[in-house]
Order: C-alpha cells, then structure tokens, then sequence
C-alpha cells in the first residue's frame, strides 16, 4: 500500500512515520520485541529525522522521473 505518491517514500516506518503511529493507534498494536518493548513514540522517534532530512531529496528526484517519463511520450 503505498503511503505517499512519491515512490522513493513508500515505507510507512521509515519515510512516512505519521503513518506507522497512526497504524499502530488505531489497532492498538503491541510492541513484539519481548526483550525491549518500546513505545510507537519512542520507534517514531528514532525515524522522523531520517524522514525530514530524506523527503526534499526524494521529492526532487521524483520530480526529475515524472519530467523523464513525459518526455518519452
């Protein structure tokens, strides 16, 4: 399923993780690591960064495939 229209940004844990927190809210879904359970907060934390520094780089390189995709037309 994809989470954004930009496909360089698909995952929804580490591109998108609004989503992974939104997910994981509604369903109410447990942590699994038995070992070191974690918060949705706490794993979101560890990702939004990533998400911020990577979506105006993958957004220009979006950008720059639809422009090459219509040109080909």
């Amino acid at each position: 399923m994809p989470f954004n229209d930009n496909m360089f940004r698909p995952c929804p844990m580490l591109e998108n993780p609004e989503y992974i927190e939104k997910m994981v809210r509604e369903t109410e879904a447990p942590s699994t690591d038995m070992q070191s359970p974690e918060s949705v907060e706490h794993l979101v934390s560890k990702t939004k960064d990533y998400a911020e520094k990577w979506a105006p780089k993958a957004e220009e390189m979006w950008t720059e495939r639809q422009k090459e995709k219509s040109a080909r037309v």
